[in-house]
């Protein structure tokens, strides 16, 4: 994600020193044609207020921050109640919608930088409500409130020398009918209007909309499906930033992630969204909507092949698994989350089969550090006092459940022993080396 660089006012100038006070005294007679400095006008309370409000606004925009990442860690403390609310929540997410429609990023990004080592709990509450702000919009249309959501659907195309974007959604009708077999499916409700844009999305297009630019396309969405007379949606437009240069060649086999984004425009009321209060009816409610997406992806991937390539079956030479219709950013942790796991085991596997060591002397380290702010872990795997292999995988969310999560994943391998580490040093060797949680 991108993260907005806070302005930086210009420097002060340095006070002047103050004259001596007897040489301010003396008399230095009379100045009838000189205006008189010392009466302030508008325009000079202009200059002195301009002259100022680079460090005013940076100092408001310190103590934005301070106050929101306190609220957030408030709010987490304290019990929910019947309807699962906190006491200040109110508060917290109507701060959280400023920033967003004021485009302030910044003070968003800062608070959970802010919590990211102060307060865990009141990290994590802050980036889910923010997150579904963000996601989730609600709208007014005369008397009737709605609710409009960005949603993404995370894929991995195997193909041979990789997708080519002029290719992508060139057949109009197939992609038509991509958008149609959405509502067909149940994954959204019949009484919804549901849109997908006409553009497949690179993971880095996706990680550099920030949180107000997903609130405004909503907003763009919203205008698009609501009234007539809107011919531009500039933030989804803006969103569109093109994909960077693939460096397949023709007959090199390409693992890529795309993701698929849209929108649903759907009422307050529609019971087709309703999650159930009971527990075990909910587990079923999600069930089921899983199983309906299953039986979505298995029965439209020569449709979504013929999006991608032009042609279906065999003749796309095109591998689709679909990950699940999820919230946008909920769409975008596990579609990153699925593939940086799948880059990792690809170079462990190629360290080990390269070594001809045997998994069962073989040991996997685990550390997780930070790496230029961001929450990394890292994977070594070791064999008679020698490194293997290593990989490391970008963290985003629970660092504990992602570590486990690798651990099962490596043990596919054949690897049987698991332990943690500090880190690496530069030479390879393990910093602070102890015992796998269990």
């Amino acid at each position: 994600m991108n993260k907005p660089t806070r302005p930086q006012g210009k420097p002060q100038a340095k006070p002047q020193a103050k004259p001596n006070a007897k040489a301010a005294a003396k008399p230095q007679g009379p100045a009838k044609d000189k205006p008189k400095t010392h009466v302030a006008t508008d325009a000079s309370r202009r200059r002195q207020h301009n002259a100022h409000a680079a460090s005013q606004v940076l100092d408001e925009g310190e103590e934005q921050v301070l106050q929101l990442a306190a609220l957030a860690a408030a709010v987490a403390a304290g019990e929910p109640d019947a309807a699962g609310r906190r006491v200040g929540q109110d508060e917290l997410e109507r701060m959280i919608r400023k920033c967003l429609r004021q485009r302030d990023d910044e003070t968003l990004y800062e608070a959970l930088e802010h919590l990211r080592f102060e307060d865990s709990r009141g990290h994590a509450l802050l980036r889910a409500v923010v997150e579904e702000s963000a996601d989730v919009v609600l709208m007014r249309r005369g008397d009737k409130e709605m609710e409009i959501n960005a949603f993404l659907i995370p894929f991995l195309a195997r193909t041979r020398g990789g997708l080519q974007a002029e290719r992508v959604f060139a057949d109009g009708e197939a992609f038509d009918s991509l958008r149609a077999s959405l509502q067909e499916a149940g994954l959204e409700s019949a009484k919804a209007r549901v849109v997908l844009v006409h553009h497949l999305y690179h993971p880095d297009e996706i990680g550099a909309l920030t949180y107000s630019d997903v609130e405004a396309m909503n907003r763009d969405a919203f205008a698009s499906l609501t009234d007539k007379k809107v011919m531009s949606v500039p933030a989804i437009e803006r969103s569109m930033r093109g994909w960077p240069a693939n460096g397949f060649a023709a007959d090199d086999e390409a693992l890529e992630l795309r993701f698929l984004l849209g929108f649903a425009l759907k009422d307050l009321n529609d019971p087709f969204y309703a999650i159930p209060q009971d527990e075990a009816a909910a587990d079923a409610y999600f069930e089921q909507r899983a199983g309906r997406f299953r039986a979505w992806a298995e029965r439209h991937t020569p449709l979504m092949q013929q999006c991608l390539t032009g042609q279906s079956g065999e003749a796309a030479q095109c591998e689709l698994h679909f990950m699940y219709q999820d919230l946008f950013h909920g769409g975008k942790q596990t579609g990153n989350a699925e593939y940086g796991m799948l880059q990792m085991m690809s170079e462990l596997e190629h360290g080990l089969a390269q070594s001809g060591a045997s998994t069962a002397d073989t040991a996997a380290i685990f550390a997780v550090a930070d790496e230029d702010g961001e929450t990394v872990l890292q994977v070594q795997l070791r064999a008679a006092g020698k490194a293997l292999a290593q990989s490391s995988l970008a963290l985003d969310g629970d660092p504990h459940a992602q570590l486990l999560d690798a651990a099962d994943a490596v043990g596919t391998l054949g690897v049987a022993q698991f332990r943690l580490a500090d880190g690496f040093a530069a030479d390879g060797s393990v910093l602070r080396e102890r015992d796998f949680p269990a």
